[in-house]
């Protein structure tokens, strides 16, 4: 105790005390400060530090007193008021330094009371401190800082929903989205991990499933929802097709290849069959035909015709019934003359047999004998070979009986008494081989026979329409629209079926190809070009361009006239003439350019217009010869007009002259001379001069 009262020896203890003081300091600043309930209280623990400094001194009884003594000057000294308050219960210490731990408590109340004036006590602990002390703790504690605030500012910027596993969340919700339709809450939150518990975060997650246009709904709400859902989908495909059926109704095209697809190929079987129907149908309707007493006129009108070469054999005849055509023809009037007498006397027993109906003992024998002619008839009918397409147009003829007799019937209805119309109607039954009844009959068997092959004839063109298009997409962009390539052939492919023979061996589909390729040709030949090229140049011009593109493949260029006739044998002149002709023309207001204002026509030299330079210089020429002629005297003038045609562009003799002036054609001749001399002075040779280039050029 008497050595700490010697002032002398007190400044060395003071200074060692300060660097423990400072040393157990830096070791409290140095302890991480992740308590933050009790930052306050451990920033300045002046009195805690020294106790438990004093502590371990406490254990070793030579150091206990030397250590507390070395800390009550420290306390002294300061001139902090606080410090001087603090030191209390630091004198208290060494009173009882076997007892650490009531030390212990007297610090805790002090460090109760040290939140309240934190910033005193630090500058007197940072003033007993070295300066190397002073920089090294304020350092590490700017490091601890920092990294906390990266931490925090690393948590504030990472996203939650952007984690790996929360995506995954998300994926799987997409997903279960796409299978039902929609999502509810709690499959949302089933998802979802537990640790999301930000309101934020939530609702982000909530923002990108709703921006993928799925319906987010309750889970009591999914019924309803998809009662809902299923009655708009069913409007929407309503709609939809209502759509494609506008659709389709606006594109002829995809109409027309919809129809076309309804229907299915034909088997060869299903082929034959087809066709016994049809040939059977036709002749249903020949024998239908035959029985009208007015056919055979109609007959003998297309024979005539055919005989005066007012009808092309071709249409009429059915080439394969005969051998020659000049034989058919030599044989033709023999046989009209056959059937027109055949005819009367048919005609004639008809109508015995209409006039007996009541006498039923000659019935019999008259209708025998009428059956008898009719049937040589209709035998010589046939050796007229003439197509089905002939005699479907008789039935026009048959159609206009009918109508006459249905008016002449309701009319007799009408009036039962008037005898002229029941002569009348008489005639007509007279004419025709049959009563009114008996052609009711016969006109609807006939026409059931004609639908039957009009129906047959259907379904072998519908089952083929198919192969139509097939081939007309071969034929594309050579001038005619792809419609037109279809009807065209729509137009073979019927053709070829009237002429199919089933009985020959072979699938429909081969021998329609070349009536259906034949008729697509030929329209492009007739209509592609605005001016029409004859079919066999057509031919030429089709195998001039073949050998124009194989000589382009050998020579790398385009092969001169002379080159292509040599290849396809023909004279150089000819080949040129069909190059010329194989140009395809051009409207003259075909727009030239992006532009509408200009067309092709505008750029056409007129060689039939004047040029206009030349008029004007030609108008200025006249007046220019007429000052000069105005320089002669008038007959000098006159004669010199009329010798060169100047008014009316037709020059005289001297003869015609001197006769129109009385005179001799030897003074005509002295006249003009001395006007000539006149006019080649430099004065008015000069006026003119200027245009000589001009009457050279």
């Amino acid at each position: 105790m008497s050595k700490s009262g010697d002032p002398s020896s007190s400044s060395p203890k003071k200074t060692s005390a300060s660097k423990k003081a400072s040393e157990s300091k830096e070791k409290v600043a140095s302890k991480p400060a992740a308590k933050t309930s009790k930052t306050t209280s451990k920033a300045a623990p002046a009195k805690k530090a020294p106790a438990k400094a004093a502590a371990p001194a406490a254990k070793k009884p030579a150091a206990a007193k030397p250590s507390a003594e070395k800390k009550a000057p420290v306390k002294k000294a300061s001139p902090a008021p606080a410090a001087g308050k603090a030191a209390v219960p630091a004198k208290k210490a060494p009173a009882k330094a076997p007892a650490a731990a009531p030390a212990k408590k007297a610090a805790a109340p002090a460090a109760k009371k040290a939140p309240a004036k934190p910033a005193e006590k630090k500058p007197a602990e940072k003033k007993a401190s070295k300066p190397a002390a002073k920089a090294e703790a304020p350092k590490k504690l700017s490091e601890i800082l920092e990294e906390e605030r990266k931490r925090a500012a690393s948590r504030k910027v990472t996203n939650p929903i952007d984690a790996p596993e929360i995506q995954e969340k998300i994926r799987e919700l997409i997903k279960l989205a796409k299978e039902q339709g929609y999502l509810t809450f709690d499959d949302i939150n089933d998802s979802l991990p537990n640790d999301i518990v930000d309101q934020q975060d939530y609702e982000a997650i909530m923002d990108r499933l709703r921006s993928m246009a799925f319906d987010i709904i309750d889970a009591s709400d999914v019924d309803s929802y998809t009662d809902r859902t299923r009655i708009n989908t069913e409007e929407e495909d309503e709609e939809e097709k209502l759509e494609a059926k506008m659709d389709i109704l606006d594109d002829p095209v995809r109409m027309y290849l919809k129809q076309m697809g309804q229907v299915s190929l034909l088997t060869r079987e299903e082929e034959v069959a087809i066709s016994k129907r049809i040939e059977d149908a036709e002749q249903n309707v020949q024998r239908c035909v035959h029985r009208f007493g007015f056919i055979a006129n109609a007959y003998l009108d297309v024979a005539y015709r055919l005989l005066d070469n007012e009808e092309r054999f071709d249409r009429v005849i059915l080439d394969k019934k005969i051998d020659s055509r000049e034989r058919y023809m030599k044989g033709l009037a023999q046989l009209c003359a056959q059937i027109q007498q055949t005819h009367q006397d048919a005609s004639s027993a008809f109508r015995k047999l209409y006039r007996s109906k009541e006498a039923a003992k000659s019935v019999k024998a008259r209708q025998a004998e009428f059956d008898k002619i009719t049937g040589v008839l209709v035998k010589l009918f046939g050796r007229l070979y003439f197509k089905h397409k002939v005699i479907e147009d008789f039935c026009s003829m048959i159609d206009e009986a009918r109508d006459r007799v249905l008016r002449m019937q309701k009319k007799v209805a009408q009036d039962p008494s008037n005898k002229e119309l029941k002569e009348h109607l008489a005639e007509l039954e007279l004419r025709m081989w049959m009563t009114a009844d008996e052609m009711g009959e016969a006109y609807q068997e006939l026409r059931k026979w004609l639908r039957e092959a009009r129906r047959a004839k259907d379904e072998m063109v519908e089952a083929n329409l198919r192969l139509v298009i097939s081939i007309a997409k071969k034929y594309t962009n050579r001038g005619l629209s792809f419609l037109d390539l279809i009807q065209e052939g729509n137009m073979g492919l019927m053709k070829a079926v009237e002429k199919f023979e089933y009985r020959r061996g072979y699938k429909f589909s081969t021998y329609a190809t070349w009536w259906i390729r034949q008729a697509i040709t030929r329209s492009i030949a007739d209509q592609a070009r605005t001016i029409r090229i004859p079919v066999h140049m057509i031919e030429t011009i089709n195998k001039l361009m073949r050998v124009q593109k194989q000589l382009v493949q050998e020579y790398g260029r385009e092969p001169t006239p002379e080159e292509i006739a040599e290849e396809i044998h023909l004279p150089v002149e000819r080949v040129r003439s069909v190059l010329k002709m194989a140009q395809q023309p051009i409207s003259l207001q075909a727009p030239v350019g992006d532009s509408d204002d200009t067309s092709f026509g505008d750029f056409i030299e007129d060689k039939a217009a004047e040029n206009p330079m030349e008029e004007a210089s030609f108008s200025f020429l006249k007046e220019k010869i007429k000052d000069v002629l105005d320089t002669l005297t008038d007959r000098e003038r006159e004669v010199i007009e009329q010798r060169f045609g100047l008014r009316d562009g037709s020059p005289r003799t001297l003869e015609e002259v001197g006769r129109q002036f009385s005179v001799t054609r030897e003074r005509i001749r002295q006249i003009e001379a001395k006007a000539l001399r006149k006019l080649r002075h430099p004065t008015r040779i000069s006026k003119i001069k200027g245009f000589l280039e001009m009457t050279e050029s």
